[in-house]
């Protein structure tokens, strides 16, 4: 039996769980899947025990960067966040599949974004990731921050466009928001030009409708939330995990059908 968990802080909400014994579930694998909430600050006091108990583990924030140090070597891509670890007598090895949970997704939305006038919020989290999945998809993105100096560093990085107001970035077909979700937070970034807007998507799938989401389908726009790219990202870890390849269509339906079970 596979021994396997999710890492973070602060994550008692996560249905990584549910996700993941739902896809290991429909590969036909035995496994075990918990959750592993520690401290904040304090991943390097347990980073021994938990590479050393498990087969593998998922990491969440705000851990994805103090892994590294720990680890044999990195299939990140050049990404500096590890969100899978798979560990083995030869050590443990890093892997990020939130790019391709994203790129999966985002597809399902809009299809072709290559050319696509972007404008990305937030750089941050999950925010190289979905850098690093528009970059491979070929959209013209631009990326906003409310701290510039953090957009600047991700776009020299990715060979992407920093800017210093969402009125800058002009008129964009899609928005990504990878912005940290907060209630009393504005529902976009003063300035946004929703004339052109096709397509949003937040990254954020708790709540499943964000006052983002809502401004943007008032433009006209087909949203979306994170929950798929969880899903799917969860689908490429399990897939590392195990060192198989199962039926995407048959594991994702086994994790919409357990999500909606669990209530949450």
């Amino acid at each position: 039996m596979l021994k396997l968990c999710v890492v973070g802080s602060g994550i008692g909400y996560t249905l990584s769980p549910v996700i993941h014994g739902a896809v290991l579930g429909a590969m036909g694998v035995d496994a075990e899947y918990g959750v592993r909430d520690l401290p904040a600050g304090e991943f390097a006091k347990y980073a021994p025990e938990l590479l050393s108990s498990y087969d593998g583990f998922n990491v969440t924030k705000p851990f994805k960067r103090d892994v590294i140090p720990f680890l044999s070597r990195l299939e990140t891509g050049g990404m500096d966040a590890v969100n899978v670890v798979k560990c083995g007598e030869g050590g443990a090895v890093g892997y990020n599949t939130d790019a391709e949970g994203f790129a999966r997704s985002l597809r399902e939305l809009a299809g072709d974004v290559s050319g696509m006038r972007t404008l990305m919020i937030g750089a941050g989290g999950a925010a190289e990731a979905v850098a690093f999945a528009l970059v491979r998809a070929g959209a013209e993105t631009s990326i906003y921050n409310r701290t510039y100096e953090k957009a600047a560093a991700l776009a020299d990085k990715y060979g992407l466009r920093a800017v210093k107001s969402a009125a800058e970035a002009g008129k964009a077909e899609l928005i990504v928001n990878c912005a940290t979700y907060c209630a009393a937070a504005p529902a976009l970034p003063e300035g946004t030009d929703l004339g052109s807007l096709r397509y949003a998507y937040d990254i954020v799938y708790s709540p499943r409708v964000t006052p983002f989401m809502r401004a943007c389908e008032s433009a006209g726009a087909a949203v979306s939330n994170g929950l798929d790219m969880l899903i799917y990202q969860a689908i490429v870890a399990d897939e590392i995990f195990t060192g198989r390849q199962g039926d995407v269509a048959a594991m994702k339906a086994a994790a919409i059908k357990a999500i909606e079970e669990s209530g949450r």
